[in-house]
């Protein structure tokens, strides 16, 4: 309905801006941001772990050097001390010789404290001068034993061992440095890692091209189950999803199929309703109206009147009373199963039909000593049982037989009603179970002719069927097969 001062075509537009949403929040969108989120952190978590790996394998392989190099100046120190005594001249002395006879690598410098002091530094000039740096030169001062650490300068980063010397007869406390220059190596390092950052985003920049595209794909039956259910109307429910996949929006646009199935068979048969209603109830009502029109004065033709009234009232409460019985058997809640026994099921509808008419009414069970249980309505079952029955003393003579009978089987259960009628056509012993349908003879047709369409309805909610075996003159026998065990179905009857 239409709201006060809001015309036809402006209700739907606001019908879809209430389910509109901002772009940012799609789900594409949020797929695609959280896995870019998640991609951005793996890259940025080996980014991070290879500087670190490289940097510590950068300073091991220094490290190796200046041990290769503190090894050198101890065996140099004790070739000059000669093994028998203090090396002549002391620290300075042998500091002196030992940097006039050492070419340092490229890279390197040899920088030596007496005294906490510099004294003297390697002749090649190096990349920087790390002799007037007074925090580094205070630091080395106060080693006592080898040390390794790195420094900044002006010319990058700087790695180097300071290594205490003293010698046998000398005061004077010596301290050699050697130091390693490692800007160049970092910058390698440095230009690794950029060009990872640049394949990162490259590799992000990709990531969200077919990240997009696979998003898209995934809520591609989320955007034709949003497309379905907008355009769904009661007149129009015929519209489905494929389902192609069987991932979770496979099943779940295979429920919202499932629903539209039982929102169609729901609208289907509340129009089967009214146009049964409608078209059963005109004529009756017709006659009704037409009657009281023309109410004649004299008693005995007032008298016949309302009689014709009152038989047609009759009718019409019969035909609503088998209309509802029918909208019913079809609704997904009329089932109420419980476990009862077949032979008690059969006994009871033979007890209730033998009271419908003078007919000679047999009992034909088939007992079954390791199964006689079934799981299923027992009152809709009855109801079946009961309508065949009427169906067939409508048929059969007075004095005919008519059988009620039944058995358990390997997998279900056969329940029927056999008569000795007039028989059914081949032609019609299908169109016999629809609405209204009359069979030559008018077999099938009882009260408003819905009786066996209400059977049928009540098997199917079974999940099961109903068939008839007969030929003309020699009777008909109707059948009805169900499982042992029955659901309640939350999607309506179905065929098994």
């Amino acid at each position: 309905m239409t709201p006060v001062g809001t015309t036809e075509s402006e209700a739907p537009q606001q019908a879809v801006g209430r389910f509109g949403h901002h772009p940012l929040r799609s789900i594409r969108v949020r797929l695609l941001g959280r896995m870019l989120v998640l991609v951005g952190l793996t890259l940025a978590s080996l980014t991070v772990a290879e500087s670190f790996i490289l940097t510590a394998r950068l300073n091991e392989r220094v490290d190796r050097e200046l041990a290769h190099d503190v090894a050198a100046f101890r065996s140099f120190a004790a070739k000059s001390a000669g093994g028998s005594g203090p090396a002549p001249g002391g620290v300075r002395a042998l500091f002196v010789s030992y940097l006039e006879g050492s070419i340092p690598e490229h890279g390197q410098t040899l920088i030596t404290l007496v005294d906490g002091e510099p004294y003297r530094r390697s002749a090649e000039e190096p990349l920087a001068r790390l002799d007037t740096d007074r925090a580094l030169m205070r630091r080395a001062a106060a080693v006592r034993s080898p040390c390794y650490g790195s420094t900044k300068s002006t010319a990058g980063s700087v790695r180097f061992v300071a290594v205490p010397v003293a010698v046998a007869g000398d005061s004077a406390r010596g301290v050699l440095i050697i130091a390693h220059f490692t800007q160049q190596e970092r910058s390698h390092i440095n230009e690794s890692i950029r060009t990872q950052i640049y394949l990162g985003l490259g590799a992000m920049l990709l990531s969200a091209c077919v990240g997009w595209i696979f998003a898209t794909r995934i809520v591609a039956p989320l955007r034709v189950l949003r497309d379905t259910a907008r355009s769904i109307h009661e007149s129009d429910i015929t519209r489905r999803i494929p389902v192609h996949d069987k991932d979770e929006i496979g099943q779940l646009a295979g429920t919202f199929n499932d629903m539209l199935d039982r929102l169609d068979d729901a609208f289907t048969t509340k129009r089967q309703f009214m146009n049964d209603v409608g078209h059963e109830l005109r004529t009756p009502i017709t006659i009704v109206l037409s009657q009281l029109e023309t109410l004649p004065d004299e008693p005995e033709a007032r008298s016949q009147t309302v009689a014709v009234i009152t038989d047609e009232l009759h009718r019409m409460h019969r035909m609503a009373e088998e209309l509802l019985m029918l909208a019913k058997a079809r609704r997904p809640d009329a089932l109420r199963p419980e476990d009862l026994s077949i032979s008690e099921l059969i006994e009871e509808v033979y007890v209730k039909a033998a009271a419908l008419a003078e007919r000679r009414w047999l009992l034909d069970f088939e007992e079954n000593p390791h199964r006689d249980t079934l799981h299923a309505d027992r009152h809709l079952l009855t109801q079946a049982m009961i309508q065949l029955a009427q169906n067939a003393a409508q048929h059969t003579e007075a004095h005919g037989r008519i059988w009620i009978g039944g058995r358990a089987g390997a997998d279900r259960v056969e329940l029927w009603v056999k008569d000795t009628g007039p028989g059914i056509r081949l032609a019609d012993q299908q169109r016999i179970f629809e609405r209204f349908a009359r069979a030559e003879e008018s077999r099938g047709r009882t009260g408003a002719g819905l009786g066996l369409a209400i059977v049928k309805a009540i098997a199917e909610a079974h999940h099961g069927e109903i068939q008839v075996d007969s030929a003309p003159g020699q009777g008909a026998t109707f059948t009805l097969r169900i499982p042992y065990v029955t659901h309640a179905l939350n999607g309506g009857p179905r065929k098994p």
